[in-house]
């Protein structure tokens, strides 16, 4: 379901209501959502994708918002499958686009999406760099351990939205 947050971000998230188990340990009676959103620029910022198990729909919510657009950057807040699963799906699609992570999930990248070409395609991030879309400004935050080692979050100056990849999130 696409879902407003301001007047150029958008939810594309799906929901996996038939998931029992999450990372088959968590019991999630309710099932799991697996957030994402657009922003809407000069630039167009993907932050962060979805599991697998959801991809066809969250495919077609980003290609709803996007009306025919093409992404600029994709923002993976951590490698976790729930946030990263469709990056490979998306880097093939749109050849032009700049994923964006902290050096360590860079690092990890090869583990998850064997044979994908990444050769200047990648943007690390550190502590309080910014990435300019036009009107909206995202700043990102450092967040390692949160949950996994590589995790960030990014602030959007503009709307004063956080996406927080896991810091808040329960099942």
């Amino acid at each position: 379901m696409i879902r407003p947050i301001s007047d150029n971000i958008r939810y594309i998230g799906v929901d996996d209501a038939h998931l029992d188990l999450f990372e088959n340990q968590y019991t999630v009676p309710e099932g799991m959502s697996y957030n994402s959103y657009v922003i809407l620029d000069k630039k167009i910022a993907v932050l962060d994708t979805s599991d697998d198990r959801t991809a066809a729909e969250w495919m077609q919510n980003l290609e709803g918002v996007l009306d025919g657009r093409r992404p600029d950057y994709l923002i993976v807040h951590h490698m976790e499958p729930d946030h990263s699963s469709c990056t490979a799906a998306l880097l093939e699609k749109y050849p032009s686009l700049t994923l964006v992570a902290t050096a360590p999930a860079l690092k990890m990248l090869p583990q998850f999406f064997e044979g994908v070409s990444l050769e200047g395609r990648t943007r690390a991030v550190g502590e309080g760099d910014t990435l300019e879309l036009g009107a909206h400004t995202l700043q990102f935050l450092l967040a390692p351990m949160v949950h996994w080692p590589e995790v960030m979050m990014s602030f959007d100056r503009t709307d004063k939205v956080l996406f927080s990849a896991d810091a808040f999130g329960k099942f």
